[in-house]
């Protein structure tokens, strides 16, 4: 767990830099662009999740031998569904995206989708041994790389094309790094001949229950972006999607501390027919970390905007807070979606996340001639309690279930 918090805090912090630097050379409407572009990368990646770490964790953390083939094969996997992802993406923003600056940010950012979401079966192989440190040192090499080229492309008046580029340098950066130690890792196995279309059929067939609901949660956590990039002005926009960006950094926070807690905590009890205390331990270990987020927002929030962004973005300081909020719903929640993993209940999972997305949409459309942007915030955390309460007797039941059969001789 420390070298994975060691890893978001370096990401948070070259985050803030990059971000800053962008908002100070672009101004609002230009970092509004790359938040979006940021946001339309994420969704893609989403899509192309058929085979996702979230479902393969507590596989592999069960498994013993035959990583190379399972490895190869779900890489190969993904990268099919990559590629597929990236595609569709890019028929989005050429039919959807008006703004000639904005979609061409986007399409640059989306080259780096095949070049991401393949490599992170790498990381949830050292994830599931406990054993973070490859994948840490590969991404921060790839962090460091980004803000290098950003730099010098700010320095040089470098066109804003170059600037996105950067993303796909650090991703192949990473990519590079990741096979690497892969094949460190198991010598004299050449991962290409284990690739077998029986073999990622049965993956595919695993993955696929689970996709519907990572889709939707990758959808949901932008989808204040992507809705109100249509609504706002391009200033006002990019006001607020620069503390959201924030935001979105900090929540992965959760996701990795969560993933962890899950590896070497939650699942282990799972399997001990202690899942309900170990869940609520959780649930409360995620709110508290949530909790230091909000606090540092209302105490910091101005001051860190402003040694950021610069003054330009005084007035987005209450959308971080509001933000930062949200998030910590998200911390809690992030207990909640390992439970249901690990009870491996895909369907519970999707209709969370479809219940939290269409009311999410419908504050955001009822809300929004009245609270402005502070609706996105609003919306999504509506969204997140809404899922909760949809699952809450499906999800009591399958636990009771579950502790009922263990308690059967």
């Amino acid at each position: 767990m420390a070298w994975l918090l060691g890893d978001k805090a370096l990401a948070l912090l070259i985050g803030l830099g990059v971000q800053g630097l962008i908002a100070r050379h672009l101004g609002p409407v230009g970092s509004g662009h790359f938040a979006y572009a940021a946001a339309l990368l994420q969704v893609g990646l989403g899509l192309s999740l058929v085979c996702a770490g979230v479902a393969l964790l507590p596989r592999f953390c069960r498994m013993q031998a035959a990583f190379p083939g399972a490895i190869a094969n779900i890489f190969a996997l993904r990268f099919l569904a990559s590629l597929i992802a990236m595609a569709a993406m890019m028929l989005f923003c050429g039919a959807m995206v008006g703004d000639p600056q904005r979609r061409q940010v986007s399409m640059i950012l989306l080259l780096a989708v095949p070049l991401i979401e393949p490599f992170y079966v790498i990381a949830t192989y050292w994830l599931s041994r406990n054993h973070n440190r490859p994948t840490v040192v590969a991404r921060s090499c790839g962090l460091v790389l980004r803000a290098i080229t950003v730099v010098v492309c700010v320095y040089l008046g470098a066109p804003v094309w170059a600037i996105a580029g950067a993303w796909v340098l650090e991703s192949a950066v990473n990519a590079s790094l990741q096979a690497y130690q892969a094949r460190k890792a198991f010598p004299n196995r050449r991962f290409a001949r284990f690739v077998r279309w029986s073999r990622m059929a049965r993956y595919f067939s695993f993955g696929i229950r689970f996709v519907s609901a990572l889709w939707l949660s990758q959808l949901f956590l932008r989808l204040d972006r992507l809705v109100l990039a249509n609504w706002m002005e391009p200033l006002e926009f990019g006001l607020y999607a620069a503390p959201m960006q924030l935001v979105e950094v900090w929540t992965q926070v959760a996701y990795l501390v969560g993933t962890s807690i899950g590896t070497a905590y939650l699942y282990r009890q799972m399997r001990e027919r202690t899942a309900v205390n170990a869940f609520l331990t959780a649930v409360a270990a995620m709110t508290a970390i949530g909790l230091v987020g909000l606090l540092g927002a209302w105490l910091l929030g101005p001051t860190v905007l402003r040694a950021v962004y610069g003054a330009g973005f005084d007035r987005s300081a209450p959308y971080l807070l509001a933000g930062a909020g949200f998030a910590t719903l998200l911390f809690a929640d992030q207990a909640i979606d390992m439970l249901i993993t690990g009870l491996d209940l895909p369907r519970l999972l999707a209709a969370k996340w479809l219940i939290a997305v269409v009311v999410a949409v419908a504050v955001f459309f009822a809300g929004f001639p009245r609270f402005g942007a502070f609706v996105g915030p609003i919306g999504m955390s509506c969204g997140v309690v809404a899922g909760w309460l949809g699952l809450l007797v499906p999800l009591a039941r399958s636990v009771n279930g579950g502790r009922d059969a263990a308690s059967t001789p």
